[in-house]
């Protein structure tokens, strides 16, 4: 059986190596913040260090939170680079630019590393179902060779091509979810500053044609004011501002990603960052002086 080596083992990634575990997969694991490991050691091994899971594992998945934090364990000092043998397997599972997942790869692939990136739409509870969406980027050869192991923690996956390509196509996914978030808080914003309660218009919502099942989860627990996270708002503003990375080096217009850029890092400022993504509306509320 393949040894895994998971390096990041935040929510996404030991919701992800969990699922491993579960399937049948011999797992270590290892993460830069060792609070984070409380609770895994019983159900994996743990490394003291990246050079002991490239020791250890044929393959390794690396689930972290940004371009910085996916260069400095990958790239960076006492990094996979410094350690990985060649013709090992990197899957990237974190949601990173293009531009970084590319300057990574051809670091990597000088060493003669496998790499292929795989961004997914889901949150923990999915990965952990083995529901998630896969998106892949890469060599369409080593994919086809680990699409059983990606199939453990997705039930529908999509190749979308070069590196690079799907971490394009999972930021253009969050630009979405994002303004979906934003759009809903401003409707409901507006009706509750009328004094109509703002179940009203989610109950209109849910039963035409123009509900969604982010109208009938996700806006159910807005009004409810029910943030508990399934994918950070900090973390979505993150992705915004790759966004504008993005938007920058293709000299594309983007205003409506713009101004969601602007209020969701309004959004943190306001100390609202560890909330769901959804606590948009908690911080439209707080600038339209809008009270509970």
């Amino acid at each position: 059986m393949v040894k895994l080596g998971f390096i990041g083992l935040g929510k996404m990634g030991s919701a992800l190596a969990i699922r491993a575990v579960q399937s049948g997969y011999n797992v270590i694991g290892y993460n830069r913040t060792r609070a984070k490991l409380e609770g895994l050691r019983d159900r994996m091994d743990i490394a003291p260090s990246i050079s002991d899971v490239c020791e250890a594992s044929d393959t390794m998945i690396v689930s972290v939170t940004d371009d910085a934090a996916d260069e400095d364990v990958t790239l960076g000092n006492h990094g996979i680079s410094d350690y990985v043998k060649p013709n090992k397997t990197i899957l990237d599972f974190s949601t990173i630019s293009p531009m970084e997942s590319k300057y990574i790869n051809e670091k990597l692939k000088r060493k003669g590393v496998h790499r292929i990136e795989v961004p997914v739409v889901g949150g923990p509870s999915k990965a952990l179902r083995g529901e998630l969406i896969a998106l892949v980027g890469g060599e369409r050869e080593k994919y086809e060779d680990l699409m059983d192991l990606i199939r453990a923690f997705a039930h529908r996956t999509f190749y979308i091509g070069d590196i690079g390509s799907a971490q394009t196509v999972k930021l253009a996914f969050n630009l979405l979810v994002a303004g979906y978030a934003e759009i809903l808080g401003e409707g409901l914003t507006l009706v509750k500053k009328d004094g109509i309660d703002p179940r009203l218009l989610i109950n209109v919502l849910n039963v035409s044609t123009y509900k969604t099942e982010f109208s009938e989860t996700k806006g159910v627990k807005m009004v409810a004011e029910n943030y508990d996270p399934t994918f950070y708002l900090k973390h979505m503003k993150k992705d915004l501002g790759l966004l504008t990375k993005v938007a920058n080096e293709y000299e594309i217009y983007m205003p409506v990603m713009s101004a969601l850029w602007t209020a969701y890092t309004g959004a943190v400022d306001q100390e609202l960052g560890d909330e769901d993504f959804s606590a948009i509306f908690e911080y439209l509320k707080k600038v339209n002086n809008i009270k509970k």
